[in-house]
């Protein structure tokens, strides 16, 4: 997701710096298609800021998968007496975290969270 925002401000810079010259270009008008400086640092602030809004993004689906995975755990712990051994995976779909993995004796299970909470928990315990 990052590599696609960056790659869409990039494409967005580069056609703004070349469009903008030929836009202004009138039949009487003089104008210098000249880069200076105050070009390339406006370019190095609208880049700049695009990245920092994207790591910002990225920090909070990161915080709220760890959410997702720890009360999982704690709900497999619980609901199946053992440590949770591994977590095999963690997806994102339509808002809900979906969290996979084994307790000790190798009983899987899934968990999904939705807005912090568990929204519904099946294991191999239960026959699933």
């Amino acid at each position: 997701m990052r590599r696609f925002i960056a790659a869409a401000a990039g494409a967005a810079l580069i056609g703004s710096v070349f469009a903008a010259p030929a836009e202004a270009r009138g039949r009487w008008h003089r104008h210098h298609d000249d880069v200076d400086a105050g070009d390339v640092v406006a370019g190095a602030v609208v880049i700049g800021g695009i990245a920092a809004l994207a790591s910002a993004i990225g920090e909070g689906n990161r915080q709220k998968q760890d959410a997702a995975v720890d009360s999982c755990s704690r709900e497999a712990e619980s609901r199946l007496d053992g440590r949770v051994t591994d977590i095999a995976g963690v997806t994102k779909r339509k808002g809900y975290y979906t969290v996979e993995g084994n307790v000790e004796g190798g009983v899987g299970f899934s968990c999904t969270i939705r807005n912090g909470s568990v929204y519904s928990f099946r294991s191999a315990a239960d026959g699933a």
